[in-house]
């Protein structure tokens, strides 16, 4: 008869205590967080690269559609082509649209088609922005602006804006804070390239011409169009600069 004394010791295995096993859990817990933290911020920084990248080449690609215009069937005389971002510092997108800037005229001839700025009678009977004679709406050096952008070039005696289809839109920034720095006290929104030259122009909310003097000459120290673009999340932020005239466009990391 076996005896307390004779019975086999139970075999121990190795395992881990509950505590163990929660200090575990709570490591790979941490890890995955800081994991998916990493992740998404390559994320944003993929996405805001890329959305530089695409507005970069909308613009030069406007600029060159501009010297090679062609006119669709029944369409004026063009300005030129333009980039409007009113949308860009409201909605804090990214957003903006290409557009023509129609003339009234049906050719190229008319002095406000031949002069050094885009829809401009040099006379100085007519200093910048001032009402032009037999037009509707119509502003010297002035762009069209009070009816908006429409799906058509309007065939009336005045300038219009139309929608420009082709350019690529779709990627918007990482949440941020977009701002666009003011000339001469005034917030440019337009940026047109004049037919033919390729020439870069800056026009405010209400169409007026930016860096110019009431007589229709450059200012001494014409300000570029400058475009911040400051991420809610870690990603640095970025400035992008077109050149007036030139239409230089340089994007760089705020630091």
């Amino acid at each position: 008869m076996e005896t307390a004394l004779n019975l086999k010791p139970f075999k121990k295995y190795p395992a881990y205590t509950l505590m163990e096993l929660l200090v575990v859990l709570t490591i790979f817990g941490i890890l995955g967080g800081l994991s998916f933290s990493a992740f998404g911020g390559l994320q944003n920084t993929i996405k805001m690269n890329e959305y530089v990248l695409t507005l970069e080449q909308d613009i030069r690609s406007v600029q060159r559609s501009t010297m090679l215009l062609q006119r669709d069937s029944g369409e004026k005389w063009l300005y030129g082509l333009g980039i409007d971002f009113g949308d860009m510092n409201v909605n804090h997108d990214g957003a903006y649209s290409v557009f023509k800037w129609c003339s009234p005229f049906s050719d190229y001839g008319d002095i406000l088609t031949r002069s050094n700025l885009p829809g401009y009678n040099p006379s100085t009977s007519y200093p910048l922005g001032s009402t032009l004679p037999g037009y509707t709406s119509e502003r010297n050096g002035y762009m069209n602006v009070f009816s908006g952008i429409e799906s058509n070039c309007d065939t009336g005696i005045t300038s219009s804006l139309s929608l420009l289809s082709g350019y690529d839109k779709s990627t918007t920034t990482p949440k941020s804070t977009i701002t666009i720095t003011a000339i001469d006290g005034k917030t440019p929104r337009y940026l047109v390239f004049e037919s033919v030259s390729g020439r870069a122009f800056f026009y405010d909310n209400e169409g007026a011409l930016l860096n110019y003097t009431s007589e229709g000459k450059l200012v001494e120290t014409p300000q570029a169009f400058v475009i911040t673009i400051i991420p809610a999340s870690d990603v640095s932020s970025r400035v992008i600069t077109i050149g007036n005239l030139s239409g230089k466009i340089e994007a760089s990391i705020l630091q």
